[in-house]
């Protein structure tokens, strides 16, 4: 007679990437491995390695970066068994497979929605400071938001990443012509600030301020390899992704970012940045690839 599965805790540790690509990883993780072999609770725990470049959110002694973010994972009881991971259950919603999940699939904004709801509870105090630069705004006016990426980050789209001259183009179309409106803009390229405000008035662009940003896009990126890694790196892009979760739509190209605000706000329109041409030419390529997309019932 065999006895009963041994129920354990997934831990869930931070691996070598942006801070956006280990937050899906950790719903990723919730969604495919949640209920299997016996895992019944999970745990974040990012620790900082020196050697981790692109996860350059801090030093050693500030701990577990992820409760400087958010409150522990919401669950009621966790088993003394632990197993860990460092990577996404799934590649399917990271990397070259994002642009297909977006095009492509309908529900996964829905899954990682509701295990957001369920799970993930962001601190108060990161709270308040999206409050304090963009509440009254986005509550009172139609709010476009723009994810617009450093072009090092050109390697993970389909195409080059667009240029600044291309997302206000895309964003035109959107604003509304009978009621207020505002752009809600988060970049890593300072010169992309400028750009926005002398295109739209730098009365209706909301941006972060104090932001740790290129000084031009020739410039290394800020959140890989800095000088002096900092928490507040952290905090900052995590603000920048909140903001555009109250947006009503978001111009966008592949991030992981821009996957987390569309699973925060399933409710928000992404509009994602290219051509006509690079639209039906990717759709192309769709069609004559092995879909990358796994899915289960969530749990």
């Amino acid at each position: 007679m065999t006895g009963e599965a041994e129920t354990r805790t997934l831990v869930i540790r931070n691996w070598n990437a942006g801070l956006f690509s280990n937050f899906n990883g950790v719903l990723n993780n919730l969604h495919f491995r949640l209920g299997q072999d016996g895992i019944e609770a999970a745990i974040v725990d990012w620790a900082i390695d020196p050697k981790l470049a692109h996860f350059s959110y801090g030093a050693p002694e500030d701990g577990n970066i992820w409760l400087h973010l958010f409150e522990p994972l919401a669950f009621d009881e966790f088993p003394e068994s632990q197993i860990e991971t460092m990577s996404f259950a799934d590649l399917g919603m990271t990397g070259g497979n994002a642009y297909g999940m977006y095009k492509r699939n309908r529900n996964w904004r829905g899954i990682y929605h509701s295990l957001y709801r369920k799970f993930i509870r962001v601190r108060p105090e990161i709270l308040t400071r999206v409050e304090t630069i963009c509440g009254a705004a986005t509550s009172s006016r139609c709010c476009v938001g723009v994810h617009y990426r450093h072009p090092a980050h050109s390697i993970e789209v389909p195409d080059l990443l667009p240029s600044v001259e291309a997302y206000i183009r895309n964003v035109r179309p959107i604003l509304p012509r009978n009621q207020p409106w505002t752009v809600v803009l988060a970049t890593d390229v300072e010169p992309a600030v400028g750009a926005f405000q002398q295109a739209f008035g730098s009365d209706r662009v909301i941006v972060q301020p104090g932001v740790t940003r290129a000084a031009a896009e020739a410039s290394e990126q800020v959140h890989i390899k800095s000088v002096v890694p900092q928490l507040a790196l952290a905090e900052q892009v995590l603000i920048d992704c909140l903001m555009l979760a109250r947006c009503g739509a978001l111009v966008h190209a592949t991030s992981n970012l821009a996957t987390a605000v569309g699973l925060i706000n399933p409710n928000l329109k992404m509009v994602y940045c290219e051509t006509w041409a690079q639209a039906v030419r990717n759709r192309f390529r769709l069609l004559s690839s092995k879909p990358r997309l796994h899915w289960r019932s969530a749990p």
